[in-house]
């Protein structure tokens, strides 16, 4: 590149930083495996797909229920670090504030309320899965859930 283009570059990044536009965190991306580069969302080509709903069973910590989540992607439930449910949703008003038990790992996982979760979709108990999902990464922060698994 150009020096003097390599300088002007410098000189607006310092610029944006300065001004707080431009700052470090952790977030969610596309990421590409082929080029293990990161992708900006303008070059992901989405696709929707007929998937298919997998119904797991979460056990409460206290008595012996548990909640059953319909999700298309099962094999993410290791990063779980939480269940949602809708504040609105009767059927689990008892269930908030209490914690499930993530099966196979039995690692404890809040059960926290938003009005993210579809009351009429699946079984309306929602996984969030912050690091493979961008709603859930959104609701992770909302509710400052470890985003990193």
């Amino acid at each position: 590149m150009d020096e003097g283009l390599s300088e002007a570059v410098k000189e607006v990044f310092i610029r944006l930083y300065g001004e707080g536009l431009i700052y470090r965190s952790h977030y969610i991306i596309n990421w590409c495996p082929r080029c293990q580069t990161a992708l900006s969302d303008l070059e992901v080509e989405h696709q929707e797909i007929l998937g298919k709903l997998y119904h797991l069973k979460y056990p409460l910590k206290k008595g012996d229920r548990f909640l059953v989540l319909a999700t298309t992607r099962p094999e993410t439930m290791m990063g779980d670090t939480a269940v949602a449910v809708n504040p609105e949703d009767k059927r689990y008003l008892e269930d908030i504030g209490g914690t499930v038990i993530l099966p196979v790992v039995d690692r404890e996982i809040p059960v926290i309320a938003d009005p993210y979760v579809d009351i009429e979709f699946g079984t309306g108990c929602l996984k969030i899965t912050p690091a493979h999902d961008f709603n859930d990464f959104e609701i992770g922060l909302k509710h400052g859930l470890d985003r990193s698994k």
